[in-house]
């Protein structure tokens, strides 16, 4: 494996003042005066928790100031301690990640020596941030019903929508897609303890999966974020359990199964498909976690294990046995025992030690091992079980760094130091390992051609397969220093700087090389495909500083980022496709290198003011401007011939053996080609690809101007106003080729194409009137933006007098725009797009025909104790509007080779699938146990009311599936758990 680390990176760490890391700490700051309000200088500040190995010691400053930073999640205790004063202490201080508690303390004159202890007052209004964050601690992510992973959470926090409804654990095998306040998925940001985590390949994707029992805090950032945070995605906030001088641990076991599982299907769904539903088969999740002293005060460890074994039934998904395909049963019991299983199974492995060598020093080591194995990856109507994917660790060597099977991991190792009461530092190394296959159903399906029916869109036979190797490296370098009293304020001043590298290997294979396409049954196209082998590296740089100033009610965030982003390919080769060798040849490549640097600089100011004075209302407003991420191969991609080229063919099935042979194809006429390649030059060992050397990052600008206030202790209310824009984007501009070279066609689909209930009018799309050109150029749409309105309110009612809940509101609206001519090339769809709701569409692993865009959305997620028994009641609601349901008209090909089209309907976002509204309930009882131990026996009810909402249908309507029910809502099903905690 290559590290490299250039020696400009080596001076930068020596010299440097600060560094850059994803927050996973909070502060504690305040102001001490006497009863006449007079500031206090040198009064001795102790903050003390089970979370930190040793006590931290400050000192007021001259006026009366002093600060906390980086102070791991916990709940603290602060003692104030002056001569002739009585001595106060605060307990029960909560930090949650990012969050800055103002603790402003008066001190009472005393001749004698003695101690007022205060209780219960921890603030709930952050006086400092403009962050719009959301936080999960482990009572909230344990204790209300939830599918327990990180995706599902994501459907308790304002504006956030995902691509799918997880009940029970149905969809925990893989992977949701979100995305919130008009941003694009490709900007989310991943965090685990403080580790940059993000998959640079499936860009703003997590590389592992999770033990929900390992999270100690989770938070998650969708707008304000400070200059530690590159992107204006969504950012995803882990921090991890760890160990303290108590030894402490949880085991469980939570079992969801069939035989508690209500049938969701009616006869009208029948009618439209859905016959089976999507049904849990079932479920198991089990592990413990333990962590103590090995040395107290000294020397702490923890380590976990957690195994997930998921099964699910897909609608339409059917075992390959008589009585299930191709004619299955009728009646729902049959249906579901037809149902193949997609099983999932997650295993993970984590352990961390923390110690401290000496005073004010601290040293962390920390791994995660998690391994996903899928027996049937992307299944659907669409997919049966041959052509979906068998997932596992990647199983051959490839190209330079020669990586083997194996889970993925994470390695991390960091050293903080307090140097005093005002400056600390953190030097962070990170490892993460992201390598796996996903693999042909079977071992002989890869010299099998696929085969696809054109109007359904349904494949057969056989499909594809593809190793991804990812891992990255990262350093980073973090500073806090507090600067009191400085030109006319208190300055908290924190910079960071990070490194990171991400190679990557891609390889896939077509099986047979080849997809035979069908219409209506009957041969019509063949593609051919050649392999693929890219291998690219990553280089990113960041800095950024920011300053919290505090002028007495007035705080100011000043802040500056620096983003340095680099991608190069570097050399492979792939070998010809065995049946058109002539054209699609062997190809090698010398790799290549763009030569271009993006180099960015993001300014951030926020500005909050306490209103009252008192800490319990503030107004707060931000400007922010944010940068993209780049990706592997997002620029040096364009250079590269190796990528998956195709060429497609009309085909006549001379033999009617279904499979394609050289004699059958007219290769005179192009239907259509794909991949780096020009099919007018086809032995080219350079990519049809350029990138123009003055493309710039995508960008985003932020405006937010909002209200918190503390209704009663422990509850707050919140209300922001978010307006946002888009632009910069990137495409592919064919050189020589405009939205001027297209004519326009008309087109009415036979009724024959078209069943019952379909939509087929005639439509108008547009073909090229040349061949469209193989050379592009990378470039930035010209006239091209997004534009985003939302309103957010929200209600944090934190754990007191036996209950809590969280409830928000958001309305959305994310509009589309082409401004001119320029903007486009193919005008098909662009009079239902521009102007327009964005709504990116979900495809792969089982979800597809899902477009996410919901105008409003309503979350809750609440707790109360019973106070005569000791039973704990639980519930959460998501509801938003329906998904839009784009239904399309499928266009012959068209000439000169650009292909088919689907043309839309209707305006996207005009037409929409059926509001949901999904509610859990969980009900559990404590059972004290010897030494303090508890066992918590629980019941969760997911879709508590049975609802069978339509997730997405078949969109094409000259089509035999048009309109068909693709997907529901899982059926309320019964968990049933198992705790016990010591």
């Amino acid at each position: 494996m290559r590290v490299r680390i250039p020696a400009v990176l080596a001076a930068i760490l020596l010299i440097a003042p600060a560094a850059l890391a994803q927050q996973q700490t909070g502060s504690i700051s305040g102001k001490v005066t006497d009863n006449s309000g007079a500031v206090l200088p040198g009064v001795t500040v102790t903050v003390a928790s089970p979370v930190l190995l040793q006590p931290q010691v400050a000192t007021t400053s001259q006026t009366g100031t002093y600060n906390f930073a980086r102070l791991p999640i916990g709940t603290y205790d602060l003692t104030f301690e002056l001569a002739g004063f009585r001595t106060v202490v605060r307990k029960g201080v909560q930090i949650e990640i990012g969050f800055n508690a103002q603790i402003n303390q008066q001190l009472d004159i005393s001749a004698v020596e003695e101690t007022v202890t205060v209780s219960g007052e921890s603030p709930i209004v952050d006086t400092k941030s403009t962050t719009e964050k959301t936080s999960f601690d482990l009572e909230s992510m344990q204790n209300i019903p939830s599918s327990r992973d990180p995706w599902d959470l994501l459907n308790r926090v304002p504006a956030i929508a995902t691509d799918r409804v997880n009940v029970g654990g149905s969809q925990s095998g893989q992977q949701s897609g979100y995305i919130s306040r008009g941003s694009s998925s490709g900007n989310n940001k991943w965090s685990v303890d403080g580790v940059d985590i993000t998959d640079m390949s499936a860009t703003g994707a997590s590389p592992i999966y999770y033990d929900f029992d390992m999270f100690q805090e989770m938070q998650i950032t969708t707008g304000g974020a400070d200059a530690s945070q590159q992107t204006g995605g969504v950012g995803i906030n882990i921090v991890t359990r760890g160990g303290t001088d108590t030894f402490r641990g949880s085991g469980r076991l939570y079992a969801t199964d069939q035989k508690f599982e209500d049938d969701n299907v009616d006869d009208e769904l029948r009618a439209q498909g859905a016959v089976s539903g999507n049904p849990i088969q079932n479920i198991q999740d089990y592990g413990v976690e333990a962590g103590g002293p090995i040395m107290r005060g000294k020397l702490w460890f923890w380590g976990s294990y957690g195994k997930q074994n998921v099964k699910v039934g897909v609608l339409g998904f059917y075992k390959d046995e008589p009585g299930c395909r191709p004619t299955p049963p009728t009646d729902t019991e049959g249906l579901r025992n037809c149902l193949s299983t997609d099983l999932t199974t997650l295993n993970n492995y984590n352990y961390k030690v923390n110690w401290a060598p000496f005073q004010n020093n601290q040293f962390a080591w920390q791994n995660t091992f998690a391994e996903k194995i899928r027996n049937a990856r992307d299944a659907s109507d669409t997919r049966p079980i041959e052509t979906t994917y068998r997932q596992h660790g990647v199983s051959s060597d490839y190209g330079a760094w020669g990586w083997k099977s194996g889970p993925a991991g994470v390695w991390k190792a960091s050293d903080k130091h307090i140097f005093s009461d005002r400056w600390l530092m953190e030097f962070q190394w990170a490892h993460v390992g992201n390598n796996f296959t996903l693999d042909f159903h079977e071992p002989s399906l890869k010299d099998v051609q696929r085969a696809r029916e054109i109007t359904t869109g349904a494949y057969s036979r056989s499909y594809q397969a593809s190793d991804f190797v990812r891992p990255t490296n990262s350093v980073d370098l973090t500073t806090t220093y507090f600067v009191p009293a400085f030109a006319g304020g208190d300055h908290s001043i924190k910079s960071g700087f990070r490194w990171r590298e991400a190679p990557v290997l891609s390889a896939s294979h077509v099986g047979g090389f080849a997809e035979a396409r069908f219409e209506n049954g009957v041969a019509t196209e063949a593609t051919l495909y050649r392999d693929s082998l890219t291998e690219y590296d990553l280089q990113t740089y960041a800095w950024y500083v920011q300053d919290n100033i505090t002028v007495n009610r007035f705080n100011v965030q000043l802040g500056l980022r620096y983003d340095r982003q680099r991608d190069a390919a570097l050399p492979s080769a792939v070998g010809a496709n065995p049946i058109v060798p002539e054209w699609l040849p062997a190809i090698s490549f010398n790799g290549a290198d763009t030569g271009i640097v993006w180099n960015t600089w993001s300014p951030r100011l926020g500005l909050t003011y306490d209103l009252r004075g008192d800490g319990r209302t503030v107004a707060k407003t931000s400007y922010s401007v944010y940068y993209g991420q780049l990706g592997k191969g997002g620029l040096a991609g364009n250079l590269n011939p190796v990528s998956s080229a195709n060429i497609r063919f009309p085909w006549n099935d001379l033999n009617g053996d279904r499979t394609v042979q050289r004699d059958e194809l007219d290769e005179s006429t192009i239907l259509s080609f794909g991949g780096n390649y020009d099919p007018d030059n086809p032995t080219a060992l350079e990519s049809s690809g350029t990138v123009d050397p003055n493309i710039k990052d995508d960008r985003t600008r932020e405006f937010i101007i909002g209200i918190d206030h503390e209704l009663a202790r422990g509850i707050a209310v919140g209300a922001s106003y978010i307006w946002r824009k888009y632009d910069r984007f990137s495409w592919d501009d064919t050189i020589g080729f405009s939205s001027a070279d297209y004519e326009q066609i008309t087109y009415t689909p036979p009724a024959s194409s078209c069943p019952d209930g379909a939509r087929c009018p005639t439509v108008t799309y547009y073909q090229p009137l040349i061949d469209e050109p193989a050379a592009y150029v990378s470039t930035n749409v010209p006239d091209r933006w997004r534009d985003y309105n939302g309103v957010e309110l929200s209600l944090t009612k934190r754990y007191s007098n036996n209950w809590r809940a969280d409830m928000s509101f958001a309305y959305n609206n994310a509009i589309d725009h082409w401004g001119s001519p320029d903007s486009y090339e193919d005008p098909s769809n662009l009079e239902t797009a521009n102007g327009y709701q964005y709504a990116p569409q979900s495809g792969g692993s089982g979800i597809d025909n899902i477009f996410t865009n919901s105008k409003w959305l309503v979350k809750f997620a609440g707790m109360y104790s019973v106070p005569y028994g000791h039973v704990n009641v639980a519930a959460s609601l998501d509801a938003h509007q329906g998904y839009p349901f784009p239904v399309v008209v499928r266009t012959p090909s068209r000439a000169h080779r650009a292909g088919r089209v689907d043309v839309r309907l209707d305006p996207l976002g005009s037409v929409r699938l059926p509001n949901l509204y999904i509610m859990n309930l969980r009900v559990d009882r404590p059972i004290p146990l010897h030494g303090g131990a508890r066992l918590i026996p629980s019941v969760d009810i997911f879709n508590l009311t049975n609802a069978n909402t339509i997730l997405s249908r078949r969109r094409t309507q000259n089509a035999d599936n048009a309109n068909d029910v693709s997907s529901i809502v899982s059926p309320r099903v019964i968990r049933f758990g198992v705790r016990i905690q010591w």
